[in-house]
């Protein structure tokens, strides 16, 4: 017998007011992994995300724990493949911001977007990661796009032969900093303390890398420039002493939160914004679930996310249409 090769379609767009089975807020790892899950299932699903698919996967310079790939792969090639995974079900798909969850009932729920589109569903499942922490500071607002930056691997070509720094020292900070020594001539990891906190061998590559300098107890408190960044003033918390350096990007890597503007429901969160679910991705509200980095969990890494988004098709399907 013939074996049956899948073909990647083209996604279908909703229209206004139109019912579902299912709508997925967010098109990262966790929302395309439910979306493929409820394809199988052959539940009509709607995946909702106000930017194209990918989410911090894009972002990513290279996923090294993602199982299949042992020598590792871009970030951005693995939400291609994502992408095109999903593509091959018959998916409806709309880049919109979603602006609440409305006409919330036992039954029937409705997610009201920007546009001011009414999209209908009998189940949720809310994938909308996290966003870049920031420094909160006057500066970062005011050179936000004009040197500093919360994506390497977006920005970092535009700085080729330059100094930059990268703000940070956790994982993504030091995957970012590996990421851009490739081709800046020379990078700084600013470090608020004085030890980096990522896994083994990504802090052996950023300690041997020779184009990097660590910055140790040190935080950016200032920049300087006139239409674009030019230095930045750093302050080292054990000498209390003031520096400027001259690089032409800061890259902020300083951790990543959930969105403050999530959603109106009654979701039980946790004291950080997280939201509380079950083993089976059910939040309190009956009928949404949540999976991927915006629920309270241990570990938050693209092979989770992914394992999360298809546990919540899953019981979509069993708790909704069994």
């Amino acid at each position: 017998m013939q074996e049956q090769v899948a073909v990647e379609k083209t996604p279908l767009v909703p229209e206004n007011g139109e019912d579902f089975d299912l709508i997925v807020i967010g098109a990262g790892p966790a929302g395309m992994a439910a979306s493929v899950g409820a394809g199988r299932a052959r539940l009509k699903t709607l995946v909702i995300d106000k930017a194209l698919p990918g989410g911090q996967a894009t972002t990513s310079y290279r996923v090294y724990n993602y199982l299949g790939f042992p020598g590792g792969i871009l970030g951005s090639d693995l939400a291609v493949q994502m992408e095109e995974h999903m593509n091959m079900h018959n998916i409806y798909y709309t880049c919109e911001a979603v602006d609440d969850l409305v006409n919330v009932g036992p039954q029937e729920k409705a997610v009201k977007t920007a546009l001011g589109h009414i999209y209908k569903s009998k189940a949720i499942i809310i994938a909308v990661g996290l966003e870049p922490k920031m420094i909160n500071s006057t500066f970062e607002r005011q050179f936000l796009g004009r040197g500093i930056s919360y994506y390497a691997q977006c920005d970092g070509e535009s700085y080729r032969d330059k100094d930059v720094a990268v703000i940070g020292g956790g994982n993504c900070a030091c995957y970012a900093a590996e990421y851009l020594s490739e081709f800046v001539n020379r990078l700084y990891l600013v470090h608020g303390s004085d030890d980096i906190k990522a896994v083994k061998n990504l802090r052996e590559k950023v300690f041997s890398n020779p184009k990097i300098d660590i910055l140790w107890n040190t935080e950016m408190v200032d920049v300087f420039g006139l239409d674009h960044l030019e230095k930045i003033k750093l302050l080292n918390h054990s000498t209390q002493q003031h520096t400027w350096l001259d690089v032409k990007a800061a890259f902020v890597y300083v951790g990543r939160k959930p969105p403050e503007d999530i959603l109106s429901l009654e979701l039980d969160v946790d004291e950080d914004g997280y939201i509380v679910t079950d083993e089976y991705m059910r939040t309190n509200i009956p009928g949404i679930y949540a999976a991927g980095d915006i629920r309270v969990k241990q570990i938050r890494q693209i092979v989770t996310a992914v394992s999360d988004g298809m546990i919540a098709a899953v019981n979509v399907e069993r708790d909704i249409f069994r």
